[in-house]
């Protein structure tokens, strides 16, 4: 029988970034089913199964980029014949889109006076791709999404297109509670490589563009902690344009450079820093969803997140402190000093960290992505 050929478009395939990330994982492990053709359509990519055709797409730099890429998509559809599009990427045809928060949300939250032109341009985009007569699913990363779906689009509500909440998962062969020993192994080693001592409390920190994702927020409560002679460290994983500023600021809050680990971009063993931290803090201005939440709950961490972060849904009771204002260094503070005092906590939250993820695998995300096509596929063809 003649498989389907599904067209994926994620323009940095493979590369870091939660929707990098999701469009990968997911489609390799469809690709590795056999039940379709999978083609990606990118830009840039990582073949890591083998079992994927790519496509280049030339994308340039905006504006252009939203009057070619959708002509460009047309254009490959009909010559390569494939029966479905699933776009990870904003343009306006598709038959599937994974959909994390409107274009216009962002310059909502903060409040901007009028609204930029690329918003403009990007809403109209956004707009033709959902009211389209050729989309029929949308497949929303949180509940959250869905509720930011229905509040800006009211119109999806009497077209034949369905919407479902589709999360993001997590690798449980890599990220997992450690054992004693594994804890105590990881923490000696990267207590040396920093010239720290192992029983010093660990913040993890992971993002890039750290204004946008509360860096300034967590060093505050950083500070805050240790004048309270607290003397918690902070890794801080991922990579912002304007280090030497972030240095500079660090010096002006009086938080010493040898507090703060700056580990760059981490692809591979990223998993080990896990191990060896107390909590993950995540204080996002806002999040379309935050995956390294997920990351973290595998690994028996307790999460602090700003209320903006839609990865809360997923948190087990007692999982985590949700910090209502990003910008709020007291509570954020506040909170990191009630998880590292409370050791006992920690380690209930870690007995509970596996059955929790084992609801939120790449596998199930990848069953429920080929369901969906089935559902499209059939409707398609009549």
């Amino acid at each position: 029988m003649k498989r389907s050929r599904i067209a994926v478009v994620s323009l940095f395939y493979g590369e870091s970034g939660g929707a990098e990330l999701f469009a990968s994982e997911v489609t390799d492990r469809l690709a590795e089913s056999g039940e379709f053709d999978v083609h990606v359509l990118a830009t840039r990519w990582r073949d890591r199964t083998g079992k994927i055709t790519f496509h280049r797409i030339d994308f340039r730099k905006w504006p252009r980029s939203l009057l070619s890429l959708s002509l460009s998509i047309r254009k490959m559809a009909v010559e390569e014949g494939f029966d479905l599009i699933h776009t990870h990427e904003l343009l306006d045809v598709a038959d599937v889109v994974t959909f994390g928060a409107p274009v216009a949300l962002w310059p909502k939250i903060q409040g901007k006076k009028g609204v930029p032109l690329r918003t403009v341009v990007d809403r109209r985009v956004e707009r033709r791709l959902l009211l389209s007569d050729r989309l029929r699913w949308i497949l929303a990363n949180s509940n959250q999404s869905v509720r930011w779906l229905r509040a800006e689009y009211p119109e999806l509500a009497g077209r034949p297109v369905g919407v479902e909440t589709l999360y993001p998962g997590v690798d449980l062969r890599r990220f997992a509670p450690p054992s004693r020993d594994e804890r105590e192994s990881s923490r000696a080693r990267h207590a040396g490589r920093f010239g720290w001592k192992a029983s010093d409390p660990v913040g993890l920190f992971v993002g890039n563009y750290w204004e946008h994702k509360g860096l300034g927020t967590a060093l505050r409560a950083l500070r805050v902690l240790r004048k309270k002679n607290c003397p918690v460290r902070l890794l801080v994983m991922g990579n912002d344009r304007r280090k030497e500023r972030w240095l500079s600021e660090m010096a002006d809050l009086g938080v010493k450079t040898e507090d703060v680990a700056f580990l760059g971009e981490v692809a591979e063993g990223r998993e080990a820093y896990f191990k060896a931290a107390d909590f993950l803090v995540l204080l996002s201005r806002f999040e379309s969803f935050g995956t390294v939440v997920l990351e973290a709950v595998a690994s028996g961490l307790p999460v602090i997140l700003s209320s903006r972060v839609p990865a809360r849904e997923i948190l087990p009771p007692d999982g985590g402190s949700v910090i209502e204002d990003p910008m709020d260094a007291f509570g954020a503070s506040q909170a990191m000093e009630a998880w590292i005092r409370n050791s006992a906590a920690r380690e209930k939250l870690a007995s509970q960290a596996v059955e929790v993820a084992r609801t939120y695998t790449w596998e199930t995300a990848a069953e429920k992505t080929a369901a969906v096509y089935r559902d499209c596929l059939t409707r398609k063809r009549g």
